[in-house]
């Protein structure tokens, strides 16, 4: 029997007599619409239960992100996940409307269920159980329901930073789904901007222009062939794809004057910004006057906000020996009695810029499966969604007894 026996039994006890309340806070949850730049009242819900669960401090930030506090140890862990989530799509293809919150069959139905407003939940009522059990006293615990990061992961978070600077986590722990496995690391993201030059003319006297389309198509070519990206044993490779081509014409009748080409580049460890331009460089020159940058992403907050986000977020990974991985090991062991394997998420998360640009060591875990993540059978099991919250709140412990 280990340090952690009373906590673990008190844990289940405690939320064996709270499951249906979970399961009632959730499905509220998921019959708020919250897609993106429209969280505005699934922020506020979130607030006020963060209030009414008797969390120490609450706050709805400059950004528009709500964040509660538990505690005030020496240390900071802060869990985030984001409350956004993508549009409902074809509500007829659903088996439960996306704004049900049906309970069926052992799982709660919508969007957001698994991406991400379960996971949310589960660190919610993770920070509740710490303190209704006052096991919280070596932490602070924050919890930030973050948004915007369905459209550009890390932006937000990026920005909460800036405007919490009394915030400083000494560790992060990102809910997103995992298959209730730890991940230590995921691959970045970039989008990059092509724009290659043209002369417009009338299709008719075509030869008296410069066609930007046939000057980028062994651009297109080019980094449709390139495979030689930055690798890691763990994350695996860097990837290319061209996902879109815009020409600058005013009519179809029109050889374009300018072709703007947009590349989703999945980044491996270790590799930068400069790295990702210099390594299309050679393609760029076979269309003269062409140019490669970051592309940049403007928007507001539902609150009006102003974000202005480069669209670079660098992968992360962590040490499997690293403290904050060993307190997740130690937790999942303890949690479900298993042993536990160390993975890496296939998809971006907003430790992009938490961990791979501020340095937070930070662990991601999740309950329900990435396969359900925007689909229209999007639903989350509520054995996952209990035993998620425990596996949280038991993090937390590990965590503070490390130091």
């Amino acid at each position: 029997m280990g340090n952690y026996d009373q906590a673990i039994m008190d844990m289940d006890k405690y939320l064996a007599s709270k499951k249906d309340e979970m399961v009632s806070f959730l499905q509220d949850f998921i019959r708020i619409k919250s897609v993106t730049y429209e969280e505005k009242e699934a922020v506020e819900y979130l607030a006020e239960k963060m209030k009414e669960y008797g969390y120490d401090e609450v706050r709805i930030d400059k950004v528009g992100n709500v964040l509660g506090r538990i505690g005030n140890g020496p240390i900071t862990v802060m869990y985030d996940a984001h409350i956004d989530t993508v549009e409902l799509g074809d509500v007829t293809k659903w088996e439960h409307h996306p704004l049900s919150g049906d309970l069926a069959d052992g799982y709660i139905w919508g969007r957001g269920t698994v991406d991400d407003k379960g996971p949310l939940a589960a660190i919610v009522w993770a920070g509740k159980l710490l303190k209704d059990l006052n096991l919280q006293d070596k932490l602070t615990m924050w919890v930030s329901g973050s948004l915007s990061e369905e459209d550009v992961e890390g932006s937000c978070v990026d920005e909460m930073m800036k405007v919490n600077p009394d915030i400083k986590p000494d560790y992060l722990v990102v809910a997103e789904a995992s298959e209730m496995q730890v991940m230590k690391g995921n691959k970045g993201r970039a989008m990059i901007k092509i724009t290659v030059p043209g002369v417009a003319a009338h299709a008719s006297v075509g030869h008296t222009g410069d066609n930007a389309l046939i000057k980028a198509l062994p651009i297109i070519a080019g980094i449709d062939k390139l495979t030689d990206l930055g690798d890691d044993p763990f994350l695996g490779n860097g990837t290319i794809e061209v996902t879109n081509v815009v020409c600058n014409t005013p009519s179809n009748n029109t050889i374009p004057g300018e072709v703007t080409i947009f590349c989703d580049r999945r980044i491996s460890c270790g590799e930068s910004k400069e790295d990702l331009l210099a390594e299309i460089q050679p393609f760029l020159d076979l269309a003269p006057g062409s140019t490669a940058s970051i592309d940049m992403e403007h928007f507001n907050t539902w609150n009006g906000y102003p974000v202005a986000a480069e669209d670079f977020f660098p992968s992360w990974l962590m040490d499997e020996d690293s403290k904050v991985i060993t307190a997740g090991v130690e937790a999942f062991e303890l949690c479900f009695k298993q042993k536990c394997n160390v993975g890496v998420w296939p998809f971006s998360t907003n430790a992009t810029t938490l961990c791979g640009k501020y340095g937070i060591p930070t662990i991601g875990f999740g309950p329900s499966i990435e396969e359900l993540c925007h689909s229209d059978k999007e639903k989350i099991s509520v054995e996952e969604y209990v035993d998620a919250s425990k596996f949280y709140a038991l993090l937390a412990l590990t965590i503070s007894n490390k130091q």
